[in-house]
């Protein structure tokens, strides 16, 4: 598989907050991805250099077939990429691979199992587009259905909730049979409230569209036109239905 990303750096910023501005400049400075596989114990690195003109910069990291399992952590990082030198006196990175930035929190990706389908952001939630009280939050950006579905569809988990942390250790199957269900509920219910004529389109693989379709297929026997019409028109039976097919409330024994 291929873990592509981007990164966006203030360039000037940057310099004069790492006292870089002088030596080594942007010359000496990469923008790197970072995947780490804690079941293999494995990572894989891909590096640019940054963009003179301020424009993001597109990375991409290739992970072999057999060497991964179970869950990646994806990463961001800026880093000092130069022969090591003296020490200097603003206290500046001199050594190569010091590290300018990183992410404090990884993107994860669950590769089998009762992983979810799509990107997860865990951290702790402080309110605003973030309840401080819910286990998880869920964005769906619906405007275009040909999008690839990893773009389009995000989650994020509370880390503050404990149904939260259990979620993002695989430690709760009833919290996960519920997140089933809601994100299945949310998706469909979004692209319900309006009218829409892209809902019986061929999408192409890995779509919006043809990921949820595929959802659709499993969960309620429907296609995407005819699951959101279900939810317009009887969404007490779609909930009921959604309730079935995803284990609602039921834990393994």
């Amino acid at each position: 598989m291929t873990i592509e990303g981007e990164l966006s750096v203030k360039n000037d910023l940057l310099l004069s907050s790492t006292g870089l501005a002088v030596s080594p400049g942007l010359a000496g400075i990469r923008a790197v991805l970072r995947v780490d596989c804690p079941a293999t114990s494995t990572r894989f690195l891909g590096a640019v250099s940054l963009n003179d003109g301020g424009q993001p910069v597109s990375l991409k990291v290739r992970v072999p077939a057999g060497e991964a399992a179970e869950e990646l952590e994806v990463r961001y990082e800026v880093v000092l990429d130069t022969p090591d030198g003296p020490a200097s006196e603003n206290g500046a990175a001199h050594q190569r691979g010091s590290r300018l930035y990183g992410l404090n929190r990884p993107y994860r990706f669950r590769l089998e199992g009762d992983g979810s389908s799509f990107s997860i952001e865990a951290f702790k939630f402080a309110g605003g587009d973030f309840p401080t009280g819910s286990v998880w939050v869920l964005k769906f950006q619906d405007e275009d259905l040909t999008v690839p579905y990893l773009s389009a569809v995000r989650l994020y988990v509370n880390t503050a909730h404990p149904e939260g942390v259990k979620l993002v250790h695989g430690k709760s199957d009833t919290a996960l049979s519920v997140l089933k269900r809601d994100v299945l509920l949310q998706l469909l219910l979004k692209l319900a409230v309006h009218d829409r004529d892209d809902l019986g389109l061929e999408y192409q693989e890995g779509s919006a569209g043809a990921v949820i379709g595929s959802l659709c297929d499993i969960f309620l026997e429907q296609t995407l036109r005819g699951a959101v019409e279900l939810m317009r028109d009887d969404p007490g039976r779609a909930c009921a239905l959604l309730q079935i097919s995803t284990g609602f409330l039921e834990a393994k024994s």
